[in-house]
């Protein structure tokens, strides 16, 4: 699952034309490459197209533009998690771009990635305890059934439970990223969007 973020009016002073290609059409791997390489070109030169973030990326970063640029009205932040269409108008999208740019120009960013990473790195090593636990575990239920490759699905209840007791250990955090540089970018985007839709 992935968020994707498009422009309403983005800046293209050279009318720089979007590539598009039938996909309902074969096509080679050569048509394809070209076809991925041109919207490349054009996505670097139309910057407020369009925007990309995996979940793992786009939840910290949501977060952080909510809570600390003060665009984003309480009645709003709900829907930045959801890729239903909601719409930033562009007074909206260059307001929250100027934001973050003070906000990396004064190191805010920056001390919040190192602070927020470190955290995940402690969240991180913790998991890996819980997978080796987990894994040590599903062996010894294993060993009890005499049987291997069983999905905790397949477990009796009582084992089953233990399992997920184990598992609910895990912090999800660790898996979410955050860095000054995707911040830069975002910031970057909503500044030359005109307004934009998170899809």
């Amino acid at each position: 699952m992935g968020f994707d973020l498009y422009g309403m009016n983005p800046y293209n002073p050279n009318k720089a034309v979007k590539p598009k290609m039938d996909w309902d059409k074969p096509t080679t791997d050569e048509e394809r490459d070209e076809h991925f390489k041109k919207l490349t070109e054009y996505e670097n030169e139309v910057v407020g197209d369009y925007f990309r973030s995996n979940v793992w990326w786009w939840r910290p970063l949501a977060h952080y533009v909510i809570k600390f640029t003060g665009c984003v009205d309480d009645e709003d932040a709900e829907r930045w998690s959801y890729n239903e269409g909601h719409e930033v108008d562009d007074e909206t999208a260059k307001a929250i771009s100027n934001q973050l740019y003070v906000l990396i120009e004064k190191g805010h960013t920056k001390k919040f990635e190192e602070e927020y990473e470190k955290e995940r790195k402690i969240s991180e090593k913790h998991n890996d305890k819980v997978e080796k636990e987990l894994k040590k575990f599903c062996k010894s239920v294993e060993r009890k059934l005499g049987k291997t490759n069983l999905a905790p699905a397949d477990f009796p209840k009582a084992d089953h439970d233990e399992w997920e007791r184990i598992y609910h250990k895990r912090i999800n955090d660790a898996s979410y990223p955050f860095s000054v540089d995707h911040v830069k970018e975002f910031a970057e985007f909503c500044k030359y969007s005109g307004g934009f839709k998170i899809c």
